[in-house]
């Protein structure tokens, strides 16, 4: 036996293949198309393989090493905790690999075309309450696909994952169908019926004209991120601050903004100067009759700080002293994390809300904001080289999916604003810490979406349809044994 037949016998072609496109899909290096082709891979690996454990753990260890390939960078250069990362992310792919192999030859083949997407979505909803949020999930490998996105308006981003998973199974099924019995499977022009749909929805959507009334908003950098760069201590005397936020809102005015955005952590300063700097921040938001959120990094004492985005009215009432819900694992382990409730606020401009950076990965915390009737959502954030188109460029599925606009003001990343619909307003990207001014235009109004109801309620229906069609799977399975017999 030659080398070539050796593969072909093991299924090693389809191993191989599989790790290749595994590592340029989801993540940082995204080609979209392959997020369509590696699942189908190590299906058919796993299920043409007699053998369960050893394809299992040969499976394991190359979704490992290709997310820990995919994954080099993600934590600021640092190749330790990208390697941590990878292995965390891996996990969620290996699961629903894990289940599907188990319960695939005790149900009938056509429900096991159902079984690995179903489990795809709902793990990757599960790993979205733990500490790290889940970049790994399916459906962001289409995040340019403005089209195939507005489906998320609907059902969530973890339908479309699990509309991309069908995809392998479905092709992993009618291979066999076709290679016992000769003709294509229906569920190929069922599947592409889905696909039609999804299509001509999101083609549709985008066509539907927007409510026209809208605002200037401006997004600055602030007076610390330098600092922070070279490792100084960021706390500058007050009056620096000053001169900084009233120069800003000063220009911000002339432009005729409504809304001033500064970065995360824009200021650096202990606690017995905050109450200074919001006073005085407080009083230009009245003079100049503009919305300000500004943001703080609060020194409390040596090993105890706050992340704060104060949102000030353009009457110069502080409307909201928000703190940052979701602390990056390890890196801001000093910092007091947010209990505080869900708040949107009623203004001129419409229902604004805010969240901090990492909070925007967090679907289901956005989707609690959403049916508060959330128009426009706004964000400090402080990103890195390695992750910040990604982590910018996301921010488009939590528009769609929950009917809002956006405006993400970033340190070291991509400043961006986005309309409900996901498409960018505006989009910049600084070098390293230089200061900018970015003008943008927002939409007034967001618009309401099936998911911003339902998201909370729908992403368990994934575990429910599993176990029933597992119970089918059986039964008709069962069914199957006695016609047999009887025969």
């Amino acid at each position: 036996m030659n080398l070539i037949e050796f593969m072909r016998e093991k299924k090693i072609f389809y191993l191989i293949l599989g790790f290749i496109f595994s590592i340029p899909s989801v993540g940082r290096f995204n080609f979209p198309l392959f997020i369509f082709i590696w699942p189908y891979c190590f299906l058919i690996f796993l299920h043409q393989n007699k053998s369960k454990i050893i394809p299992m753990i040969v499976v394991s260890i190359f979704l490992i090493a290709s997310n820990m390939l995919r994954w080099i960078g993600i934590y600021n250069g640092s190749l330790y905790y990208s390697f941590v990362a990878g292995l965390y992310f891996s996990i969620i792919n290996i699961i629903p690999y894990i289940i599907d192999d188990i319960i695939y030859n005790n149900i009938s083949k056509w429900v096991s075309v159902f079984i690995f997407p179903l489990l795809v979505s709902f793990i990757e909803y599960v790993f979205e309450f733990t500490p790290i949020a889940n970049h790994n999930v399916f459906a962001y490998a289409l995040r340019n696909n403005l089209q195939m996105i507005q489906i998320c308006s609907l059902f969530g981003c973890y339908f479309l994952s699990f509309v991309i998973a069908l995809f392998a199974s479905i092709v992993d099924y009618s291979h066999e169908v076709y290679k016992k019995e000769n003709k294509i499977s229906k569920f190929v022009y069922y599947y592409a019926i889905i696909i039609l749909f999804i299509t001509s929805f999101g083609s549709i959507r985008l066509l539907i004209p927007e409510k026209e009334e809208r605002y200037n908003i401006v997004s600055v950098l602030g007076s610390s991120q330098c600092l922070y760069d070279l490792g100084k201590n960021p706390a500058l005397p007050v009056s620096e601050y000053m001169d900084y936020i009233q120069s800003t809102i000063i220009k911000a005015n002339k432009s005729e903004a409504k809304i001033i955005l500064f970065a995360e952590e824009a200021f650096g300063l202990y606690l017995k100067d905050r109450k200074e700097i919001i006073d005085f921040t407080a009083k230009l938001a009245e003079k100049y009759n503009i919305f300000v959120v500004l943001s703080l990094g609060v020194v409390i004492d040596t090993d105890s700080f706050k992340n704060e985005a104060i949102l000030i009215s353009d009457k110069g009432k502080v409307l909201y002293n928000y703190e940052k819900k979701y602390l990056i694992v390890i890196m801001e382990a000093l910092f007091h994390s947010n209990n505080s409730e869900y708040k949107t606020f009623d203004t001129e401009l419409g229902k604004l809300g805010v969240a901090i950076c990492y909070d925007i990965n967090f679907p289901d915390y956005l989707n609690q904001l959403s049916r508060l009737g959330l128009d426009t959502l706004l964000i400090p954030s402080w990103d890195w080289d390695g992750l910040t188109e990604y982590h910018s460029i996301n921010l488009r599925f939590r528009a769609v999916e929950n009917g809002f606009n956006a405006m993400k003001s970033t340190a070291h990343g991509i400043t961006l604003s986005t309309d409900y619909k996901g498409r960018f307003l505006s989009y910049f990207k600084p070098n390293g810490c230089q200061d900018y001014f970015v003008l943008s235009s927002l939409y007034k109004k967001g618009t309401k979406t099936l998911y911003s109801y339902i998201g909370k309620y729908f992403n368990y229906l994934y575990l429910v349809a599993f176990i029933i069609f597992v119970i089918i799977g059986r039964c008709t399975l069962n069914k199957d044994y006695a016609k047999l017999k009887i025969k």
